[in-house]
């Protein structure tokens, strides 16, 4: 198979995962402002090729644009003073940022439609087990978005979705891990305040989570249908149960995605 030869402007920690899930099948250069971490990119990946901005354009069939929202306006002068008359395909992995974004910033003269995928990854990506939304702008081809979900591929799945869906998916996926994280916090928090040590608190909640979500993901039944099953009328999970509802857990969770949502399109001004 044909190597691809991708650009990666950002080597924070989803260029990095990006780095990680791809930089065994395929050419990569990458481009890092801060010395600091191109010093730790060169130890751990002897075989990556760090360069210029103006290199890892040239270079690059495929550009990945993983710097922070705010960071990128700076990143696309950088590129568009640099990109040639060759089209290349851009997918950028910031949140909030539309593709008409990228498109307005990036056409020049020689090239006034950008092909662009607009892709957002999660956190578990770090460990190749990310779950990425994607969309292509009104440039991008099908075989843009197609080579785009392969090279995503690397660090987890990909799903397929309108763009104005996009901030919902930044929402429920791309913020997704903290919400677990929280919610494994607290739980451990509190199997220490019925006794556990910490060991022991961690060791119960971890397993008793991640056995949990393999068999949600083996089951034929859903997550309502097993919580149904393990709560027997009266008991002890009733109990636990009743709390949450009457904490109004269910509403909670639509408005803390509702303020993720919100905020992903504010970035995006």
């Amino acid at each position: 198979m044909k190597k691809n030869i991708i650009g990666i402007i950002g080597g924070g920690n989803m260029g990095e995962a990006l780095i990680k899930g791809l930089y065994k099948s395929d050419s990569i250069f990458i481009y890092e402002v801060n010395p600091k971490r191109v010093e730790y990119l060169r130890r751990k990946y002897n075989k990556l090729n760090i360069a210029d901005i103006s290199e890892v354009v040239a270079q690059a069939q495929v550009i990945i644009l993983a710097v922070k929202p705010q960071d990128m306006h700076a990143a696309l002068s950088w590129v568009r003073s640099n990109y040639s008359k060759e089209s290349k395909l851009f997918i950028s992995i910031a949140a909030g940022l539309t593709t008409k974004f990228f498109e307005d910033n990036l056409k020049n003269a020689l090239n006034p439609k950008p092909r662009i995928v607009r892709a957002m990854p999660n956190m578990p990506a770090l460990i190749s087990e990310g779950m990425t939304g994607v969309c292509r702008g009104q440039y991008a081809q099908p075989v843009d978005l197609k080579l785009a979900r392969s090279i995503l591929g690397a660090i987890g799945e990909t799903v397929i979705i309108k763009e104005d869906m996009m901030d919902a998916v930044t929402a429920v996926s791309g913020s997704g891990p903290a919400y677990v994280f929280l919610f494994v916090e607290q739980w451990i928090n509190a199997a220490v305040e019925l006794g556990f040590d910490q060991d022991q608190a961690r060791q119960l909640v971890h397993k008793t989570l991640l056995g949990s979500v393999h068999l949600l993901e083996k089951s034929y039944f859903d997550a309502s249908e097993l919580r149904a099953k393990v709560t027997s009328k009266g008991g002890t999970t009733q109990a636990a149960m009743d709390v949450f509802f009457k904490g109004k857990f269910d509403q909670l969770m639509k408005k803390a995605l509702l303020a993720a949502k919100k905020r992903a399109k504010e970035l995006a001004k």
